[in-house]
């Protein structure tokens, strides 16, 4: 297990989030959701955030896409600002719900991102954004997933596991340098769950994007992380990062190994502190 550490300036290799704070609402309705949150993920780890309901996960997610900005602190994304990064395309996002077009079929579901983007590698590549020398094979990656007979089906034809699939080739279409997952199996049954899981894992090992992955499973965390970083209750801090040390490829066999049961072990551990950690009322 690694200690939380105060992350350096900002790298061009790293996701960097250095002395986050952010607050919704002001006066008696002040909330503080982020306190002063330190984190530092190197280029091409696989990094899941963990803990309790409302601790400010999904903030801290938001803060990396550039879709909120922390009222104190900094965040940046491989030595430029989030705003960049998604201007340049760096940036993919998984979403709980998939959010399919319902008049386009799963194949141009998962090629209508490449075709409205195009363009922009000129602009990755100028901010030091990763670029493939060649699109990916969508037809190829479908198979992949198991949806290769359902290319030409429409979204209400599909399963929720189905579209889940469809929503996270959809992401790894555009070949982000970073790809954010926030609590995307949510919604599923545990079998379909633990097989996306593999699939996933398939895909990530053969892009190697950066995937910073929201989950409130210990198992899925262990399962599918480098590192999982655990959080407080509300306001959110990094209480404990813990690194996995388990082998690759992690196969559904390994999850019945002493080792596998070590690491969820300790997350859990780490969790029972952070729910009795006293609340910070006032941002630092």
């Amino acid at each position: 297990m690694n200690t939380v550490n105060t992350p350096a300036a900002a790298r061009p290799d790293s996701i960097s989030i250095q002395g986050a704070v952010k607050i919704y609402g002001s006066g008696a309705t002040q909330q503080v959701a982020l306190n002063n949150v330190d984190v530092e993920i190197e280029r091409g780890r696989f990094v899941s955030i963990i803990g309790p309901s409302g601790c400010g996960k999904s903030t801290l997610l938001r803060l990396i896409a550039g879709l909120e900005t922390p009222d104190a602190g900094t965040a940046s994304v491989f030595g430029v600002s989030p705003d960049a990064a998604c201007a340049a395309k760096m940036i993919g996002l998984v979403p709980q719900a998939p959010a399919l077009l319902p008049w386009l079929d799963v194949l141009q579901n998962v090629s209508l991102p490449a075709k409205v983007n195009r363009g922009s590698e000129r602009r990755r590549k100028r901010i030091g954004g990763h670029v493939e020398k060649e699109a990916p094979d969508m037809s190829a990656l479908l198979t992949a997933v198991g949806l290769g007979d359902a290319v030409h089906k429409l979204p209400a034809q599909l399963s929720g596991g189905m579209q889940q699939r469809t929503a996270i080739v959809r992401a790894f279409g555009l070949q982000p340098d970073v790809l954010l997952m926030d609590e995307p199996f949510s919604a599923l049954d545990e079998f379909t769950r633990e097989a996306i899981q593999g699939q996933l894992l398939d895909i990530w090992d053969e892009q190697k994007s950066t995937v910073v992955f929201v989950t409130h499973s210990v198992t899925e965390a262990v399962r599918l992380s480098d590192t999982v970083l655990v959080m407080s209750a509300r306001p959110g801090r990094i209480t404990a990062s813990v690194d996995i040390t388990l082998d690759r490829p992690r196969s559904q066999d390994m999850l019945k190994t002493p080792e596998f049961h070590h690491f969820e072990d300790l997350i859990r551990d780490h969790l029972q502190s952070a729910w009795h950690e006293g609340p910070i009322t006032s941002a630092a």
